[in-house]
């Protein structure tokens, strides 16, 4: 019995640290799996447009291929800012709107959905911010953040944000009111909305 037991123990010792090897090994692999595959707010992209990189002449031309948006006259002109009004493309919304600094680049885009639309929830009831939250977090994974939000103790509502040092993405309610139109705002960080670029030749 003696020889037995011991001849046992002898085996654990000699198993356990292989177990715990091939275990640390299967954890760290695992691990690095999921890190890989966490996507990035870089790749953040509207319609196919990635917004990190995107300027003025990239959205008018690539909105222009795409068709299906009609621009506000207001802003044909503009340096600064465009407004597209959704005629045929993503007709469950009212606008989006483009805002660029002095050179430029992308530093805003806002999208302003309608009340109500089957192309986000596939029912006549009102589009909730849940609903645009669910398409993001197919893309991103789950948001950074979500905040309670409402007015005088009725009916509150929950926000969305995604966050890194690149972009910001909000879901939200205009007015911050559980009546208001559903928005997601995208902020490119690295862009500033009054940077002036000066030409480093002549200090201008």
């Amino acid at each position: 019995m003696k020889t037995t037991f011991a001849l046992e123990n002898n085996y654990l010792k000699q198993a356990l640290p292989l177990s715990v090897l091939v275990l640390a090994l299967s954890l760290l692999f695992n691990t690095g799996t999921l890190k890989a595959e966490e996507p990035s707010l870089k790749e953040v992209d509207f319609l196919g447009l990635k917004l990190i990189n995107a300027d003025i002449n990239k959205v008018r031309t690539h909105l222009w291929d795409i068709g299906g948006f009609l621009q506000a006259k207001s802003t044909v002109r503009q340096r600064h800012i465009d407004k597209f009004f959704t005629w045929s493309t993503i007709r469950d919304s009212y606008y989006v709107e483009f805002t660029y600094n002095h050179s430029g680049q992308l530093t805003h885009l806002k999208r302003l959905y309608r009340p109500y639309s089957t192309l986000i929830n596939n029912t006549r009831y009102p589009i909730k911010t849940r609903d645009i939250a669910n398409q993001l977090i197919e893309q991103l994974g789950e948001p950074t953040a979500i905040k309670r939000k409402g007015w005088g103790g009725g009916n509150s509502y929950p926000s969305y944000y995604w966050e890194d040092e690149s972009i910001k993405i909000t879901i939200d309610r205009e007015g911050s009111e559980t009546l208001g139109k559903p928005f997601v705002i995208y902020q490119i960080k690295g862009n500033k909305r009054y940077e002036v670029i000066k030409d480093e030749d002549t200090g201008v």
